[in-house]
C-alpha cells in the first residue's frame, strides 16, 4: 500500500477510541468538573492533534485556504485574550494563559476535524453536553429550591441582609455547583447554563414521540431542567432573552417558503446588521472623544439618553474610553475603572479590558464570519434538521445572553474574583460546535462529497485483500 491508503487504514483504525476522547472532553467540560478549565483546555489541545490525520485526509485545499482566512481573528482573540496587560496585571500564570490560546484554536479544530470522521454522531455529542449541562444545573437547582424555595427573587424582592459587615440582595443571588462545593453565585451567571440547556427544546420541532420515542424524552428531559432553571428563580430577563430564540426555532420549522423568506429575512438581517454597524461605529467615536459628534450627541436629548446616559451604554462608554489610551490598545486590568462599571454585561465589550482594540476588532470580524458561515451551514448542510436547530438556537442563545446578561463577578462573596467568558466552559462549548457547523464561504467541505467515503471504503477494501493474500502465502 502507497503512503496514502495506509493514512486512510489508520485513521480507520483509531477512530472510535478518538470519537470516546472527544465526547469525554466535551462531557467533562460542560460539567466543568472541579472548576479546572485550564486542563480541559489542555486536554482538547492534546485530542485536536490526534486529529489532524482526519483533517488532512478530508479537507481540500480550498477548504483550507477557507479556513484559514475564517480563522485569523480567531487567532487574533486566542493570544490576545491569553496574553494582555489584562492577563499580566491579573496574575493569571503563564500556564493558564497559555491554555486560553491552545483552548481556543483547539476546541475549534476538534469541531472541524471530528466531523471528517466518519464514525462520528453529532448526536451523541450534543446528548453528552447536553446531559453533562443537566446534571450541573440539575444538582444546583436542587440545593438553590433547598436554600430559598422557589420564585424567590419575586418573594423576597428587595430583602437583604448582612454578612461579614457586608450588605447583599436575596434576589440577585443563588446557589451554584463550582468546583466541589456550592456557593452562591449571581443569578444571570447560573442562567447562562439553563439558557443552553433550553434550546434543546427546539429539537422537539423535529423528533417525533412515536417514531424516536427514547430521543425525544430525553431531549425534553434536558431541555425542561434548562427552562425550570430560569423559571424557579425566576429570571425574567433571561426568559425574556429566550424570545427571539424561540422565533428563531419555529420560524425555521414551519415556514415552508424557506428560500423566499429567507432572502427576505436577509435583507432585514443584512439591514439590523448595518444599522448596528453605524450604532457601533458613532459609540466608539463618542467614546474616542471626536468632538463634532460628542458636541452633537450631549446636545441633543435622545442621543444622549441613548449613547451617554443609561445603565448599558455607561459601562461601555467607561470601558472604550479606556480603550483609546496608550496602555489600553492590548487590554488593561480593572482597576484602570471605576466601581463595577468594569462589569458591561457584554462579552464582547468585555474584551476591550482583556484584549485590547485589536482583540475588539477581530472579535466582531469573527462574529460577522461565523454569521455568514452558519447560514450556509443552515442551507446546505446535510445534518439533520434538529442537529443544526439546536446548534444554531444555542449558538444565537449563547450570543444574546453574552451580549447582555454576562456577569464578570458572579460570585457573591467575593467580588474581586473575575470571571473572563473567554475563559469559560460555555466558551469552549460554543468553539466546538461553530468548529463542527464550520462550512466554506464558498463551495462546499470535501467531507459532504461522496469521494471521501468512497476513497475510505476502497482503503479498507485494499487492505482486506492484502490481509488475504498474505495469508494465502504463508499457507
Amino acid at each position: 500500500m502507497d503512503l496514502k491508503n495506509k493514512l486512510y487504514a489508520l485513521v480507520d483504525k483509531y477512530d472510535a477510541l478518538i470519537i470516546f476522547l472527544v465526547i469525554e472532553c466535551l462531557a467533562l467540560t460542560a460539567f466543568s468538573l472541579a472548576d479546572a478549565n485550564i486542563i480541559f483546555r489542555y486536554l482538547g489541545f492534546l485530542i485536536s492533534l490526534a486529529l489532524i490525520p482526519f483533517a488532512l485526509m478530508f479537507t481540500s485545499k480550498r477548504e483550507w485556504l477557507s479556513l484559514g482566512l475564517f480563522s485569523i481573528p480567531l487567532v487574533v482573540i486566542a493570544f490576545l485574550t491569553g496574553f494582555s496587560n489584562f492577563t499580566i496585571s491579573m496574575g493569571f500564570g503563564f500556564v493558564d494563559n497559555l491554555s486560553v490560546v491552545l483552548g481556543t484554536l483547539a476546541f475549534f479544530f476538534l469541531g472541524f476535524a471530528v466531523r471528517r470522521v466518519k464514525k462520528f454522531n453529532i448526536d451523541i455529542a450534543l446528548l453528552a453536553i447536553g446531559a453533562a449541562l443537566a446534571l450541573l444545573v440539575f444538582l444546583g437547582l436542587v440545593y438553590s429550591l433547598y436554600q430559598y424555595g422557589p420564585f424567590h427573587a419575586s418573594l423576597y424582592d428587595g430583602l437583604v441582609y448582612y454578612y461579614d459587615g457586608r450588605l447583599f440582595v436575596v434576589s440577585e443571588e443563588t446557589k451554584w455547583l463550582l468546583g466541589f462545593s456550592f456557593i452562591e453565585v449571581s443569578i444571570n451567571y447560573v442562567s447562562l447554563f439553563g439558557t443552553m440547556l433550553t434550546t434543546a427544546l427546539a429539537a422537539l420541532l423535529y423528533i417525533s414521540p412515536r417514531e424516536e420515542p427514547r430521543k425525544f424524552f430525553l431531549t425534553a428531559a434536558i431541555g425542561l431542567i434548562g427552562l425550570l432553571s430560569i423559571i424557579v428563580i425566576p429570571n425574567i430577563e433571561a426568559l425574556i432573552l429566550l424570545i427571539p430564540v424561540l422565533l428563531f426555532a419555529l420560524g425555521y420549522r414551519f415556514i415552508k417558503a424557506r428560500e423566499k423568506v429567507g432572502i427576505i429575512l436577509q435583507y432585514v438581517f443584512f439591514a439590523f446588521l448595518g444599522i448596528a454597524g453605524i450604532a457601533l461605529l458613532i459609540a466608539v467615536l463618542n467614546a474616542a472623544g471626536v468632538s463634532f459628534l460628542t458636541n452633537m450627541i450631549s446636545g441633543n436629548a435622545f442621543l444622549n439618553r441613548l449613547f451617554n446616559t443609561n445603565r448599558i451604554m455607561s459601562p461601555i462608554n467607561e470601558v472604550l474610553t479606556k480603550m483609546f489610551t496608550a496602555s489600553g490598545f492590548f487590554g488593561f486590568p480593572i482597576t484602570y475603572i471605576e466601581g463595577l462599571l468594569a462589569n458591561t454585561g457584554a462579552f464582547a465589550f468585555e474584551i476591550v479590558k482583556e484584549g485590547g482594540f485589536l482583540a475588539f476588532l477581530a472579535m466582531f470580524a469573527f462574529l460577522l464570519l461565523t454569521i455568514f458561515s452558519m447560514v450556509r451551514y443552515s442551507a446546505k448542510s446535510k445534518d439533520n434538521g434538529y442537529v443544526k436547530i439546536v446548534i444554531l438556537s444555542l449558538l444565537i442563545a449563547t450570543l444574546l445572553h453574552g451580549s447582555f446578561l454576562w456577569d464578570t463577578f458572579p460570585l457573591i462573596y467575593e467580588n474581586d474574583y473575575y470571571f473572563s467568558f473567554f475563559r469559560s466552559a460555555p466558551y469552549l462549548i460554543v468553539l466546538f460546535l461553530i468548529g463542527y457547523a464550520y462550512y466554506p464561504l464558498s463551495g462546499k467541505p470535501l467531507v459532504d462529497n461522496s469521494e471521501a467515503n468512497v476513497l475510505l471504503e476502497e482503503s479498507n477494501f485494499e487492505e482486506e485483500q492484502l490481509e488475504n493474500h498474505e495469508e494465502e502465502i504463508k499457507l
